[in-house]
């Protein structure tokens, strides 16, 4: 699905933790240039409103405690290949960095990110993914 600059970035949030899903949805609410899509708490009803809704960026923690994360991010890589995705996680290493590069994952962001930042590299991630979809 291809935006156009004037369209909204179309957002699925997935996050088990209600303060880090109610901030985050909040704060993408007040920008005029994102649509906040859906709001998941586990890894199958992420794959499945990704399926479902088929939005620009998700913006996932794979660390859930159902421990499905990285094998719903692998079979949603596969599924819905222009869907840009964003990980935002408290639990970053190299194996995982290594994971997720090899998923084609290339933003991947710490939480407690300060909210600007965080907006900066989702509209960045979104317009790299439009450019070179668009040729």
């Amino acid at each position: 699905m291809e935006q156009t600059r004037a369209s909204k970035i179309r957002v699925l949030l997935a996050d088990d933790h209600l303060q880090v899903r109610g901030k985050l949805a909040a704060r993408l609410r007040r920008e005029s240039d994102f649509e906040v899509v859906g709001v998941t708490t586990n890894s199958i009803q992420t794959l499945q409103e990704a399926q479902a809704k088929q939005p620009d960026l998700l913006l996932m923690d794979p660390m859930m405690r159902d421990g499905l994360g990285l094998a719903t991010l692998r079979q949603m890589r596969a599924n819905l290949p222009n869907m840009v995705v964003v990980v935002l996680t408290a639990f970053i290493d190299t194996t995982l960095n290594i994971q997720f590069r090899e998923m084609g994952i290339k933003h991947i962001l710490a939480k407690g990110v300060l909210s600007s930042l965080l907006l900066s590299e989702l509209r960045a991630a979104t317009s790299t993914s439009t450019r070179s979809l668009g040729g």
